[in-house]
């Protein structure tokens, strides 16, 4: 070794505790040699010298102090009194004063040093305690009995970012979110006055102003009374555990979610195929198409509702091969069993047609798929398929067919026939077989293309046919065409072609469907109608002309009326202007008369002429009321001759007719003459009434009424035929012609007998607004 040294911080303290008490003595020694002699204070003073030391430099230094103290006063000072009696003993006041001395100082210097000894205790304590809460991770916190916080540990303020001043009492309140601070306020109130440990989560701001959870424990520190001293409470971060378990509530909340998802998916999905299968079996029994399946290897076989009802059989019975072979028709029989027996051996696909027979008697015909589904196992095969009662269709084929019969047959005696075009590709999709007879072709020898009956249409026709078909094509509309097919015998037919046109769902053009009818013979028939009606409207014209010619006398009388009274009207108006005072408002009377009478002649000859002359009907809208006025002025002097009088009852307001006037006035005209001539041997009371009304339909009805000798009995249902007549001079057309041009105007013409003598001719013709 190479010497012992003692290390400077212990020799200073022991420097300064020992001569902290030299110096204590020293100073008391010398307080009492200055003032010991006006009162004695020498004990006071060491004995305070020896607290002093004990005090600040503990319990040797103490002793040492008391040890000069003792020597200093056994040396520098006397005692009062040299001995004390006790009890008859002496003892010496030095040493009983000195002994007291030291006793005492003694007990001073022990409670001085223990009081100090304590309180550093208590401060290493303490600082201990501040050392560990330093190292804890909790922020930690203390408070007095009454609740109010007086510590915070670093962790607290570093947190918070707020001083640990701005924290004591109810500081730390601000620090706390604003919806935690009232409730924290009352936990701890509570906690305080119930005495009782404090427990309670809430939010502590830091120093970036983000919030975080805390879990805050505080405990009181009884003393042994059991009075609360202190408060002592910690808050863990459980920032992350509130995440977490917002995070597990979120989980679970979103597992609750998807389970009550997942649930009403199910629910529905359940639902669905229920539905489904309701829908299945629904669309199967309208169908009436039922499901199978058949293992193959087990022979196990299962059937729909449908396939059930299909067969006839109930639902507890069993399916099973030999119920299918027992309910097949016995001229299907064996082709059945063939086919299950080649899928049974060889497990393929199968396609079949075939009837059943049902315990009724009654025939059904199905139709049979069976597809061969790939178990991946080998030896073991199931087939799976579809059974429909095709019976329906079968009768519906049959019906067709015979519908096709019929039309192809309806065809051939209509001289109808149809077609269709493809306008892309420019070629006939389809000909029925009266249509290749329209250009006498062969359905199984010669073809149909488009260019081989544009080659049988006439040459001149043959330009006007095709303008009219690329008319269609371009515009995508109807058409009709007329024209003239030449056969290889050289002959021709007439052909009427209507085509429609077939657009496809984007509106494109794609086809036209139309016929062909022979008109042949409707032109034929036209052209002979046409020389008919030459010959009805020569005839009608003769009877006009033998008419009027018959009504020579009558007419010249009806002209000659209106010439005499214009002759006399001319005299007068000229007598007038020759007076020597001419009158001439008489004489433009005179004038105005006679005006009138040549009008009136005039009108009577246009009339005349209009009824000789010949021509091709003209119709245009007519007053019925107006023309049969102007027949009854035509003919007045004809019944007048007869004795014969003429009355009218005409209706207002009729609606105008569309009429030819002069075939209107011919009817009238015959109507009316055979009226008179049939009152001409009636001694009395003739009388022709002609008579208007609208009826029902929007029809006028006009009849002419007389009083003659009425209809022959036996013969009242042949008047109105050609050549007929009851009149010995009569030519037997004027009925004949009548109804014919009441008829060519949609009308009808009939007679009746009238209650009493004579007959009544009705006849009708359309309004022109019924027409329109």
């Amino acid at each position: 070794m190479t010497g012992w040294k003692i290390p400077p911080p212990i020799l200073r303290q022991v420097v300064w505790r020992y001569g902290l008490a030299v110096v204590s003595v020293a100073a008391a020694l010398g307080v009492a040699l200055l003032f010991g002699r006006g009162f004695d204070v020498r004990g006071a003073l060491f004995l305070t010298a020896v607290a002093l030391t004990a005090w600040f430099g503990g319990m040797v230094p103490g002793l040492a102090a008391l040890l000069l103290s003792l020597l200093s006063l056994g040396y520098f000072f006397q005692p009062l009194v040299p001995y004390v009696e006790f009890a008859g003993i002496r003892v010496p006041y030095r040493v009983l004063s000195l002994t007291f001395f030291a006793s005492l100082a003694l007990l001073v210097c022990w409670l001085s040093a223990s009081r100090r000894r304590g309180e550093e205790a208590l401060r290493e304590s303490e600082q201990r305690w501040r050392s560990l809460t330093e190292a804890l991770p909790q922020l930690v916190w203390a408070a007095g009995p009454d609740g109010g916080c007086d510590y915070f540990s670093t962790q607290w303020t570093a947190y918070t970012g707020m001083p640990e001043s701005a924290l004591f009492g109810w500081g730390w309140m601000e620090a706390l979110h604003p919806d935690d601070r009232e409730s924290t306020r009352q936990f701890w109130t509570e906690a305080v006055a119930g005495r009782q440990p404090y427990d309670v989560e809430y939010r502590i701001r830091r120093s970036d102003g983000v919030f975080g959870w805390f879990k805050t424990r505080g405990a009181p520190i009884r003393d042994g009374d059991g009075s609360i001293v202190k408060w002592f409470g910690t808050c863990t971060d459980i920032t992350d555990r509130k995440r977490a378990e917002q995070s597990l509530r979120d989980h679970e909340l979103e597992l609750r979610q998807a389970r009550d998802l997942l649930e009403i998916k199910v629910m529905e999905r359940t639902k669905e195929l229920r539905r489904s299968e309701a829908y299945l079996e629904e669309a199967q029994k309208l169908s009436k198409m039922g499901s199978f399946g058949w293992n193959v290897s087990s022979g196990e076989i299962y059937w729909s509702e449908e396939t059930f009802r299909i067969f006839e059989y109930g639902r507890e019975t069993k399916p099973g091969l030999d119920l299918v072979v027992a309910r097949t028709h016995p001229e299907d029989r064996v082709r059945v069993q063939q086919l299950v027996d080649r899928a049974s051996r060889d497990a393929e696909d199968f396609d079949l047609e075939h009837r059943l027979l049902m315990p009724d008697g009654s025939v059904k015909h199905v139709h049979v798929v069976g597809h061969l589904l790939e178990t991946g196992q080998s030896g073991k095969a199931d087939l799976v398929g579809a059974i429909t009662d095709i019976t329906e269709r079968k009768r519906a084929e049959a019906a067709l067919r015979q519908t096709e019969a019929y039309l192809e047959e309806a065809q051939r005696l209509t001289h109808t026939g149809s077609w269709a075009w493809n306008v892309a590709r420019r070629e006939n999709v389809h000909w029925s077989q009266e249509h290749y007879r329209l250009f006498g072709l062969d359905p199984k020898s010669d073809s149909s293309s488009f260019e081989t009956a544009v080659q049988r249409i006439h040459p001149e026709d043959r330009a006007a046919f095709n303008q009219e078909v690329e008319r269609a094509t371009r515009e995508g509309s109807d058409f009709e065409v007329d024209f003239r097919t030449v056969l290889p015998d050289g002959s021709t037919k007439y052909v009427h072609s209507v085509g429609h046109p077939v657009f496809s769902a984007s509106g494109e053009l794609v086809e036209f469907v139309g016929t062909g009818m022979d008109v042949t013979e409707r032109r034929q028939a036209e052209k002979e109608r046409e020389r008919l009606r030459q010959i009805q409207a020569d005839l009608a014209h003769i009877n006009r002309a033998t008419t009027m010619g018959e009504l020579t006398a009558s007419l010249a009388h009806e002209i000659n009326q209106p010439i005499a009274a214009a002759m006399t009207d001319a005299r007068t108006c000229l007598r007038w202007l020759a007076r020597e005072q001419p009158d001439l408002g008489e004489a433009r009377e005179s004038a105005a008369r006679m005006v009138k009478a040549i009008t009136r002649a005039s009108d009577i000859v246009t009339r005349l002429r209009q009824l000789f002359k010949k021509g091709a009907p003209q119709t245009n809208l007519l007053d019925v009321s107006e023309v049969i006025q102007e027949m009854v002025v035509l003919l007045r002097s004809e019944a007048s001759r007869d004795s014969v009088s003429i009355l009218t009852e005409l209706s207002a307001d009729l609606p105008r007719v569309m009429a030819d006037r002069v075939q209107l006035q011919q009817v009238l005209m015959n109507l009316m003459l055979n009226g008179i001539e049939a009152m001409q041997d009636t001694k009395s009371g003739s009388q022709l009434t002609i008579r208007s009304l609208l009826a029902e339909g929007g029809q006028l009805l006009i009849s002419v009424s007389d009083t003659g000798v009425g209809l022959p009995r036996e013969q009242a249902d042949q008047i109105f035929n050609a050549f007929f007549s009851t009149k010995v001079q009569g030519t037997g057309m004027g009925l004949s012609i009548s109804r014919s041009i009441v008829e060519s105007h949609g009308g009808r013409l009939w007679a009746t007998s009238n209650s009493g003598r004579g007959a009544t001719f009705h006849f009708t013709l359309p309004a022109a607004e019924a027409n329109e």
